[in-house]
């Protein structure tokens, strides 16, 4: 299997972030892990990067509840922004949640490719390459 070129982490919890990037980097799934703490860090280098494929994410790992933007939040700016991609992003979200209206409510952006819960397993991880 081809890793991934990049995958972005989005997770106010930096023990999460580490956790994950060890998970990603152990199954080699993607060349790049990015992390970041605030999801208008994200947005911000999206834009930046929009006409470049190299600068955008392959997939991104969204957690939902995160201080300043969350990632309701990001995903209302994201279901706009993403037409002026140049290539396609897939976002999962990646939450503790296990409230069925967040899932619900996450079925509504029919861009995101799937609702994980943490944690992570190996399995779900391999289950992300294309």
């Amino acid at each position: 299997m081809k890793p991934l070129q990049s995958i972005f982490i989005v997770d106010d919890d930096p023990i999460h972030q580490q956790i994950t990037e060890i998970m990603l980097e152990r199954l080699r799934i993607a060349d790049k892990v990015s992390k970041f703490s605030d999801a208008q860090d994200v947005l911000d280098h999206i834009r930046l990067n929009a006409a470049d494929p190299s600068g955008l994410p392959d997939l991104i790992l969204l957690d939902l509840n995160m201080p300043v933007m969350d990632g309701w939040e990001f995903l209302e700016v994201f279901a706009e922004l993403r037409y002026q991609l140049s290539k396609p992003v897939r976002i999962y979200v990646l939450t503790s949640s296990i409230d069925e209206r967040d899932r619900q409510r996450v079925d509504q952006f029919d861009f995101v490719s799937g609702y994980l819960t943490k944690p992570l397993t190996n399995d779900i991880i391999m289950a992300l390459l294309p």
